[in-house]
C-alpha cells in the first residue's frame, strides 16, 4: 500500500517566504491564519507542511507584496540552520561535487520527493531542480529560482571564491526584467528550457570548501541519517515504478501498462498518483536511462550493448537521447572519461 498522506516538506521554506513578505510589510501571522496555519508552529524545526500549503503561502505573498522576484529575495534568510543536519553535511563536505551528492542523499530531510538530482556533464557537473506537484503553478517559479540561487551563492560562501556557474537554466518563461537574475547568478541564463539546473566546471566542482572537516562531516552525516529515520516511512509509487522499470529495462516489457500490471495498480490510478508525487512515467524512465548510461559507458561495453541494456530497440534512438542528455555523443563521452 502507498502512503495516503500528501508529500510534505520542512517548514523552513515557508518561514523564508513569510520573512521575505514581512520585510515588505505583510502581517505574516494574519496571513498564516488565512491559510489555516500558525506562525508559532512553523518555527518548530521539526515541523513539516504539505507542498500545497507552501505553494499557497508563496502565491499569496506575491499577490500581497507585488514582488515578482520573491524567490530571489528569500535567499539569505534562514539559510544555515543549526537544527538542519543536512545543511551542515554540505557545509563540511570536501568540495562541491561531494556536497551535491550528499545534498541529494539527504534531501528528504528538507522535503519528500526527488527534487534535486546531480548529473555529470562533459563540461563538469550540474544540479537539476524539479518542484513537487502534479502540475506547474506560479509558486514553482519562485521555488526553482530560490533553490538555484541559493546553490549559486552558497558555492561562493563555501569555497571562499567568486565561483560562477557555466550556465543557469529555467523551465519557466523569462520574467519581464532579468537584471536581478543576471546579477545574482553571474552567468548566461536560459529560460523556457527543458530542465531547471545550474552547471559548474570540473575545476569548480572540485574546488575545496573552506569549512571542509572529515570528522565533523561524519558527525553531521550520522545526525542526518537519524533525521531521516525519524521521518514517517513512505512507500511512494514513483520509487516502485522506478524499481520495476529498472528490473525490466533490458529485454523486458517496461511499458506503462506492464508496470501498472506488475504493481497491481490500475493504469489511470497509477498515472494520477505518480503525478501527485510530482513525477511522470516518462520522466522516471528518462532519468533512469540517463543515470545508468554514465556507468555503462565507463565499462568495456559496446554502444549496441549499452543501448540494449537501456531498453532501446535501435542504437540510433539511444544516440539521439544521449546527445540530448549530455550534448555530446556516447563515443565522445567515453573518450573524455578515459582521458581522465
Amino acid at each position: 500500500m502507498t502512503s495516503s498522506a500528501p508529500p510534505s516538506l520542512s517548514a523552513r521554506l515557508a518561514r523564508q517566504g513569510l520573512l521575505a513578505a514581512a520585510k515588505q510589510g505583510v502581517p505574516v501571522e494574519r496571513l498564516c491564519e488565512e491559510l489555516g496555519l500558525r506562525w508559532s508552529e512553523l518555527e518548530d524545526p521539526e515541523a513539516r507542511i504539505p507542498y500545497a500549503a507552501l505553494d499557497e503561502i508563496l502565491e499569496r505573498a506575491v499577490a500581497l507584496t507585488g514582488d515578482d522576484n520573491l524567490g530571489l529575495h528569500m535567499t539569505g534568510l534562514d539559510v544555515m540552520d543549526a537544527d538542519d543536519p543536512a545543511s551542515l553535511v554540505i557545509l563540511t563536505s570536501a568540495h562541491l561535487r561531494e556536497a551535491m551528492a550528499r545534498g541529494c542523499r539527504y534531501q528528504r530531510v528538507w522535503g519528500d520527493g526527488e527534487r534535486f538530482v546531480v548529473e555529470d556533464t562533459p563540461r563538469g557537473v550540474r544540479m537539476r531542480f524539479t518542484p513537487v506537484g502534479p502540475s506547474w503553478r506560479p509558486a514553482h517559479r519562485h521555488l526553482t529560482e530560490l533553490a538555484l540561487v541559493q546553490l549559486a551563492m552558497g558555492v561562493r560562501v563555501f569555497t571562499g571564491a567568486d565561483v560562477r556557474p557555466l550556465r543557469a537554466r529555467f523551465v519557466h518563461a523569462a520574467p519581464a526584467d532579468t537584471r536581478e537574475h543576471e546579477a545574482l547568478f553571474g552567468c548566461p541564463l536560459e529560460f523556457s528550457a527543458l530542465a531547471s539546473d545550474l552547471e559548474f566546471s570540473h575545476a569548480d566542482a572540485d574546488r575545496p570548501f573552506v569549512h571542509a572537516d572529515a570528522l565533523l562531516n561524519a558527525v553531521f552525516e550520522h545526525q542526518a541519517r537519524r533525521a531521516l529515520e525519524r521521518l514517517p516511512v513512505t512507500d511512494t509509487l514513483s520509487d516502485r515504478v522506478r524499481e520495476q522499470v529498472r528490473r525490466t529495462l533490458a529485454g523486458g516489457d517496461f511499458s506503462f501498462t506492464a508496470v501498472a500490471r506488475a504493481l497491481r495498480v490500475p493504469p489511470r490510478t497509477l498515472q494520477r498518483q505518480v503525478a501527485a508525487e510530482g513525477r511522470t512515467y516518462e520522466g522516471i524512465l528518462e532519468a533512469l536511462r540517463r543515470e545508468l548510461s554514465q556507468g555503462y559507458l565507463q565499462r568495456r561495453m559496446s554502444i549496441a550493448e549499452v543501448s540494449f541494456l537501456l531498453g532501446y530497440a535501435d542504437p540510433v534512438a539511444f544516440h539521439r537521447a544521449f546527445k540530448r542528455w549530455w550534448n555530446t555523443s556516447p563515443e565522445a563521452f567515453r573518450r573524455s572519461r578515459a582521458g581522465g
